[in-house]
């Protein structure tokens, strides 16, 4: 039901998605859909929920992958944001409705889990790697980069907007500026 409504969320948005038309996209009757979600803005609310899940499981296999060095987890791990439009169209909206001050309470909740969860994995990530170096890794710079990662992904839009092909460079001396620091 939940995959079924991803595709019909991201596809025509809440507004526009109905109850009927997730239960017809799988062949079930819209009272089983009732069985497990109490309306659609709840279905809508947990399948937002599903996808960010997702995207966490995403950015943890990135950075737990001890095949790639430090510069490809990095990078890899920008470049879950840079397609988040395309692949997690539902985190991408909650964003832009956050932007425009049009996001719904729970919606916030659950983006803001979500940020709160990327920051964790960063922050176990920068552990393990400063292991021995350090013993704790302060909350700020795990949040610092999540934040700033998010913000080089609307910073790329704009730059497509006034056709600059900075975008990349951009990104990758944000990169080189991290390994900098952590290596």
């Amino acid at each position: 039901i939940i995959k079924a409504a991803a595709k019909r969320f991201a596809r025509h948005g809440l507004a526009k998605t109905t109850l009927d038309e997730v239960a017809r996209d799988i062949r079930i009757g819209k009272a089983t859909i009732y069985h497990y979600f109490t309306s659609k803005d709840d279905l809508y609310f947990a399948t937002l929920r599903w996808e960010c899940e997702n995207f966490i499981e995403q950015i943890r296999v990135v950075l737990e992958n001890n095949e790639l060095t430090l510069t490809q987890k990095l990078t890899e791990y920008f470049a879950q944001k840079e397609v988040v439009s395309e692949n997690n169209k539902l985190i991408h909206e909650s964003l832009l409705a956050f932007f425009n001050e049009k996001s719904f309470e729970q919606e916030l909740d659950i983006i803001n889990w979500m940020l709160n969860k990327e920051a964790e994995l960063l922050k176990q990530f920068l552990t393990k790697h400063y292991s021995q170096k350090i013993k704790k890794v302060s909350s700020v710079f795990p949040n610092f980069i999540v934040l700033n990662s998010w913000g080089m992904f609307f910073a790329n839009k704009l730059n497509s907007l006034i056709k600059t092909s900075k975008a990349d460079e951009t990104k990758e001396l944000f990169i080189e500026s991290l390994v900098t620091i952590l290596d």
